[in-house]
This record gives structure tokens, sequence and C-alpha cells, in this order.
């Protein structure tokens, strides 16, 4: 059966087909008996690989039905292709075809030679259908295309930025904010600093003392573009990460939820889908280091207090309480991630061995395998690290000091499904 797109494409042209025409300045005469009306394939196998439990790869072969890839026909540049790519792995090295023309129709071998349309034809190239009138007088090219996704949408491609002088940092929290990341921790003599880059150019590092912070510990939030840093001595405001002021806490942060910064990890702010006029919050604090999952709480515009999501103690799928509880907000979800497991959970027993994933606001959490993903080069490694996104690349910032050399690494994540 024809696709509907190819006839209401070619019912418009037959009229015109009958006329005489100069195309590319080569004089042909067309004729209605020299036009392919319609382009279909057969089933297609497509490979699929998942990682398992046990860390390990799986693949195995899914079934594409033909009939529901749409091909359009456009006469005028003679081309025929599917607007809606095929997932990656779809096997198209041999591919039968389903083609209706007025005239005799067959197709240009690589080495220029006729095949019949039931051969088995590799659709790795575009392939080109010939279309001759019945009297041999009058033929059509058109260039066939099946689009296929060249890069597997469920991996996140992860590099390291050569030549990045990262400072030594720990306690690190990072941000990004005008077109910079900035990373707030401390050097190692304690001073609190403020680390930037521009994300053009994250190789080249500036480091700042944050003048007027005093105190120990650290506890970093960026707000409505303002950052807000809380030591024992205090809480502490700046635009720039680098000139801070003493604020009062109750005045300037009257609802945060729960202990408030003491134990703040992120803080996300964004309108609903469903209604751009209502906000919701989302804080994320870190527990003692006998539980088994963080506290979350979220709060929408139109309400008055602070909602812990589900209760850490009746919730097998809460945010994992991490060494280093690291939380991100990426292709609409929110990943936690970090170093060893506190409290008894039992995955991941070693650090950044896993990636936690959030699609319901941080209610449930579940080790993710097929999205956004740390690299293995990650797992293990204990040093001080912090990461952040500017909605398309992740980055996280590595220090590292042993008996050897001090260093810093810089490294930047893609998931290839990222819209």
């Amino acid at each position: 059966m024809m696709k509907r797109i190819a006839i209401s494409l070619v019912c418009p042209l037959i009229g015109a087909l009958l006329m005489t025409s100069c195309l590319d300045g080569d004089d042909t005469v067309l004729s209605s008996d020299v036009a392919l009306l319609s382009f279909e394939i057969k089933d297609l196998k497509t490979k699929r690989t998942i990682l398992k439990d046990d860390g390990t790869d799986s693949t195995y072969t899914t079934i594409v039905s033909g009939a529901t890839v749409e091909f359009v026909i456009d006469q005028t540049a003679r081309l025929v292709y599917n607007t809606d790519s095929l997932d990656y792995g779809t096997d198209v090295t041999g591919v039968l075809v389903d083609v209706m023309a007025s005239g005799g129709v067959y197709y240009l071998k690589p080495d220029g030679e006729a095949g019949g349309v039931s051969d088995s034809i590799d659709f790795t190239h575009p392939v080109t259908f010939r279309v001759t009138s019945y009297d041999k007088q009058f033929e059509r090219d058109y260039v066939v295309s099946i689009n296929v996704h060249q890069v597997d949408p469920k991996k996140t491609i992860w590099k390291q930025v050569d030549g990045a002088n990262f400072p030594i940092l720990n306690n690190q929290k990072a941000f990004v904010k005008d077109d910079s990341l900035y990373v707030i921790g401390t050097g190692v003599d304690g001073v609190f600093l403020t680390a930037s880059a521009a994300l053009d150019d994250c190789r080249d590092w500036t480091t700042a003392t944050c003048i007027g912070v005093e105190g120990e510990g650290i506890s970093v939030l960026l707000m409505d573009e303002v950052f807000y840093l809380k030591t024992d001595a205090g809480l502490y405001r700046s635009k720039d990460a680098i000139s801070w002021v003493t604020v009062d806490e109750a005045a300037e942060i009257e609802d945060l939820p729960g202990e408030g910064m003491d134990n703040g990890v992120a803080w996300f702010r964004h309108p609903l889908k469903t209604n751009e006029h209502i906000i919701r919050d989302i804080f994320v604090s870190t527990s003692e280091a006998t539980d088994t999952c963080a506290q979350v709480w979220t709060k929408l515009s139109s309400d008055k207090q602070w909602v812990e999501v589900v209760p850490k103690g009746s919730n097998i799928y809460g945010c994992p309480n991490l060494e280093n509880l690291t939380v991100i907000h990426y292709a609409d979800k929110m990943y936690a991630f970090g170093g060893k497991s506190m409290g008894d959970r039992k995955e991941p027993l070693e650090a950044l061995s896993a990636c936690y994933e959030s699609r319901d606001n941080g209610r449930t959490w579940k080790v993710n395998q097929e999205a956004f993903c740390l690299p293995k080069e990650f797992v293990g490694r204990e040093e001080a690290f912090s990461a952040a996104t500017d909605g398309e690349y992740v980055w996280v910032m590595w220090s590292k000091s042993d008996a050897e050399k001090e260093y810093g690494e810089v490294w930047c994540g893609r998931w290839n499904g990222i819209k």
C-alpha cells in the first residue's frame, strides 16, 4: 500500500510531468510514465546494548517494523528519505524494499550496473534509483537515503581538558553563572578561595581569595544569581564569589527547610511544565553519617511551607547519602553521585561507582544505566571534586595532592541524548 505522504506529493505533479521541462540546462522530456510513486522498506534489525548489574555490557536485537517508517518523495529535488532517523544500531546493509513507479525501475550498484529492486540493498550510503518509461525514451533518477542516528543516544562522552591549571581546593562546590564556571573551596592553608574560568576555555583558571570570609567548614549555594557561603562564623553573600558581606541568615533566606544551609548540597528553581507561572524549588541536604538517605525538600511558589519529599526513613529509593554528595539538574532530571555510601545502603560501596537518577523531582532515585553516566575513570577516586552543568555539558573538577605532586583536573561530559 502506498504511503499517503507519497501520494500527496505525486498527485500535483502528474500534470507537470506531462509538459516539456528544461532541468539543469539539459533538455529532457518527462512524461507521466516516469515517476517514483511510493517507497517502503521491510522490517529491519537494531542492536541495542545495556549495562548489566555486574558492570558488563549485554547486546540484544530488536525488530523495527518497516511499515512504521515514513518516507518523503520530493519530486522536484528527486530525493527520497525518512525524516525521523532510525535508532542508533539499526542495520541498513541489507534492506528489502517495496517500490512503485510509473515505468520500469531499478537501482544503480556502486559499479554502475543495474540491480533489481527485489535485491537486498546496502543503504549505508545513498542509493540511486532510476525510473524509465516503457518505451525507453525517458528516465528519471532519485537519490534514496535511509537516515540512521550516528551516535548512541544512551552514551555520555567524556574527555579530560588538556592543560587545565585548576588549583588545589578542598570542600569544593561548583556553579555556572554568567557563562563562567566557579568553584569555591578552601586552599591547603584553609583560606577560602574562588577559582573561575570561562566556559569556552576551561584551561585558564584564575584564583582569588574570598574577601571577608572567616570561620571553618563550608556550605555554598547559588540562588537567584547570588552566592551564599555558610561557615561556623556566619552567613556570607556575594555576586562575584570574591567580595563577600555578612548577612543575617534568618532575614536573608528566611524560608530554608530543615537545618538550612548547614548541610545544603544543591538548590534548584524552575517553572512547572504545566504552568510556567508557578515555580518549583528543590533543596537537597546531607544527613547524619548513619543515615541511608539524604534529605530532599520541595516547595511551590504557591505554597507557604517546604515539604520533605518522602521521609528518609521510609524511602528505600531515596537520594543516597554519600560522602561529598553532589547533585546536578541535567536534561530535565536530577543526578546524584559522590564518594562512599553512608548509613546501611549497600550500593555503591565504592566511590563514584554509580550515578543515581531522579525523574520525579527527587522523590525516587535509581541507579541510572541508559542516560547520563559517569566515566569509568572516576570509579574509586576519593580526592576532592565538584561538578556543575551549563545545560548541555557537565563539568567535573578534581584536586589531588600526594607525596609526588599536586595537580588539578577538569573533565567535560555530554550525554548524546541531550536536546
